[in-house]
């Protein structure tokens, strides 16, 4: 029998918000080095110091008192149009749950808390990129893959 819990991170979370980041991070990307991680690390707890709570929403689940998942959204608001005259948006990212709890529904569950406490807050539409391995929550969710092509410019 396993006690689940799920939290909307606060400040006193931040250690561990930034652990599952980096983990996810290197699940993604592969191992990093340990100046990389020590910068990655930096710059994600400086993120989320200043914003957690105000710009950007963390749900994360524990299980039996250890942390298990976690998903994130960044909030912002562009100029209202058509199909989402509010102009409110989240961003979802970071969804991630440790190997040894997958297939408990967390990922599902966080992800609906998320989606039910950006909307308290005026979101009202959605968008993320997708891992193979996340795509069928998402589409089970609602989502729907956007043609739009994504380009990117760093400097």
């Amino acid at each position: 029998m396993h006690t689940i819990e799920y939290h909307l991170a606060t400040l006193d979370d931040l250690a561990l918000v930034t652990e599952l980041r980096i983990e996810f991070a290197i699940l993604l990307g592969g191992r990093l080095s340990s100046q990389d991680e020590t910068m990655l690390r930096q710059l994600a707890n400086e993120y989320f110091a200043e914003e957690l709570n105000k710009s950007y929403l963390c749900w994360y689940a524990t299980v039996n008192g250890e942390p298990a998942s976690v998903a994130g959204m960044v909030l912002r608001r562009n100029p209202g149009n058509l199909k989402n005259p509010s102009g409110r948006w989240g961003y979802i990212m970071n969804v991630y749950t440790r190997p040894e709890y997958r297939r408990m529904g967390l990922s599902t569950n966080i992800l609906q808390k998320l989606e039910e406490t950006a909307v308290s807050r005026g979101v009202t539409a959605f968008e993320l990129h997708a891992t193979n391995e996340g795509e069928p929550l998402y589409l089970q969710q609602g989502f729907e893959i956007h043609p739009e092509p994504t380009y990117r410019k760093f400097v």
